[in-house]
């Protein structure tokens, strides 16, 4: 019977054994399916009960620092994972798909962590045993060796700047990005995954749209954007118009993003539109911008016939309101890898973009380009380190001035989660361009919303721009280049004709909180009925 026993034992370990073995293959194949899908989190899971055995299951190791590679805050285990997987996974003389992996991963994982040389190094060893890989791997190593250059080039000549967090009103322990500032600098949106109560008690953690202002000297604390519909999915912001009425979504319909568009009335937020075709298409619309004067609108869609995956197109409005074709940015702009998040100045005359192309120092660098006089967009410059680092740098917001940028990072402290800065340049630094504001009111201090205001450079007399005042303020906010003369005119039904003329003087730093260079509050005055 002991014998017997003993053998019935050991078959059952036998069928045990192979369960295992089963149940561990289809973890990493699966694994293996969710990383083809980006689904990092969801690969990472499947095979992390395996990963402290490095010698009995490295492929499980290489997946999940594969993985963690691409999971925000998880780059050191990735590294130390990676180390082990290139370990485990000799390079003979026909290597396998695994011993290329870890040493390619291991190099991406060195260049994140600011280890170029070593990087190099390892990404120079592959390229010299490229025989029997194909050519698109052979392009991704080169594309790695080009960061890596990069990195070490822009380093060596560091842009001079302060940063500070915007501070626990707007930041929390969850990740903040995408930042949409008004142009006086008094309100800003953005995106969060914190929770929100939906239905219930149960917790939603769908990114949403927050909303704070700046109130005697400091931001108020976040509150949840109060957008009408129902939308149980990932929103968030992307950009503002200048006069503050319009504000561009992002939105997840189905796998297929769409930019939307809501409007305030009156102090409220409208429900989000769809921007029609053709900016809105069957493929990926991420982000858009207006122009100054809302003429024309920059976006980002992968549509066929671009230069490379994503790529940054402009329309311009028609006479009937309608959007025009697009109009790819071109091969100064776009690359054949990804671009993404353009901001135009309100001058038109400098378009800010992020690109994986051109001189990135490692994935998303922000760039920008200067309009030249034959109107083409220039050479694309790298914006500079340490504003661009070797990870993803995509959300860049600059104030009309060029002086302060709100942005969006997780590597300025040891927090957890993204949060949003404040980068603040030297005043040595080119201001080309002032926020001028006030309010027009009638003779009972009420607001005249339906007043239009007309701005014109006294020197030329061109117009510099047509404003509309809030309806709830009276206040409008217009964006002129400093040291120079104006004439203002405002007109609206049933008042008199107002005009008047102004100076905005050279300062340090225009902006907003108090820096704006504010004209005297404006009243209109009431046509008397005389019949």
């Amino acid at each position: 019977m002991r014998q017997l026993y003993l053998l019935t034992v050991l078959f059952l370990f036998c069928f045990i054994s192979l369960d295992s073995i089963r149940a561990q293959s289809r973890d990493i194949n699966q694994a293996r399916s969710f990383l083809g899908n980006g689904l990092y989190r969801e690969a990472f899971e499947r095979v992390e009960p395996y990963i402290g055995a490095v010698d009995e299951y490295p492929k499980a190791v290489l997946i999940a620092g594969i993985a963690l590679l691409n999971i925000d805050g998880k780059e050191d285990l990735a590294l130390e994972l990676l180390k082990k997987a290139a370990e485990s996974f000799e390079w003979e003389e026909s290597p396998s798909r695994e011993a290329y992996e870890a040493r390619f991963y291991l190099g991406q994982a060195l260049h994140l962590h600011y280890e170029f040389e070593r990087a190099m190094k390892l990404f120079s060893f592959l390229k010299e045993n490229s025989e029997n890989i194909p050519q698109y791997s052979i392009e991704a190593i080169e594309r790695e060796l080009n960061y890596c250059y990069n990195a070490i080039k822009l380093i060596e000549n560091p842009v001079d700047f302060d940063i500070a967090p915007l501070g626990d009103a707007v930041n929390s322990s969850y990740n903040e990005h995408s930042p949409v500032v008004s142009l006086d600098e008094s309100t800003i949106y953005f995106t969060s995954d914190r929770p929100v109560e939906e239905v219930g008690d149960e917790e939603h953690y769908f990114e949403n749209i927050y909303v704070s202002h700046w109130r005697e000297g400091r931001w108020s604390d976040a509150e949840l954007l109060d957008i009408p519909g129902i939308y149980f999915g990932n929103r968030s912001t992307v950009s503002i118009s200048a006069d503050g009425r319009r504000l561009v979504l992002y939105q997840d319909d189905g796998g297929v993003g769409n930019l939307y568009e809501t409007t305030r009335r009156f102090g409220e937020w409208l429900k989000p539109e769809p921007f029609p075709a053709p900016v809105n298409s069957s493929y990926n619309e991420t982000h858009g911008v207006y122009s100054f004067d809302g003429d024309a609108f920059y976006f980002v869609s992968d549509r066929p016939g671009g230069y490379g995956g994503t790529d940054i197109y402009v329309s311009y409005k028609l006479p009937d309101g309608r959007w025009g074709y697009p109009v790819n940015l071109g091969p100064q702009i776009n690359t054949r890898f990804n671009e993404d998040s353009p901001y135009l100045s309100p001058d038109g005359e400098t378009l800010y973009f992020s690109s994986q192309g051109h001189n990135s120092m490692g994935g998303f660098d922000i760039f920008y380009s200067e309009m030249q006089d034959d109107g083409e967009w220039g050479e694309a410059q790298n914006i500079g380190y340490p504003v661009n680092t070797p990870d993803d740098d995509i959300f860049y917001m600059p104030t009309p001035d060029d002086q302060r940028v709100y942005f969006a990072s997780r590597r300025i402290d040891d927090t957890e989660g993204i949060n949003i800065y404040l980068i603040t340049y030297p005043e040595s630094d080119r201001r080309r361009v002032s926020i001028v504001a006030s309010h027009v009111y009638n003779q009972y201090n009420e607001p005249v919303d339906a007043a239009l205001v007309r701005i014109y450079d006294s020197e030329n007399n061109f117009l510099k721009g047509v404003f509309r005042p809030d309806a709830i303020t009276g206040k409008f906010v217009a964006v002129l280049p400093s040291g120079k003369d104006y004439y203002l005119e405002i007109e609206a039904e049933h008042y008199d004709l107002y005009e008047t003329e102004f100076t905005v003087p050279v300062r340090d730093v225009y902006g907003s909180r108090g820096r704006a260079y504010y004209i005297d509050q404006i009243k209109l005055n009431k046509i008397e009925n005389k019949e």
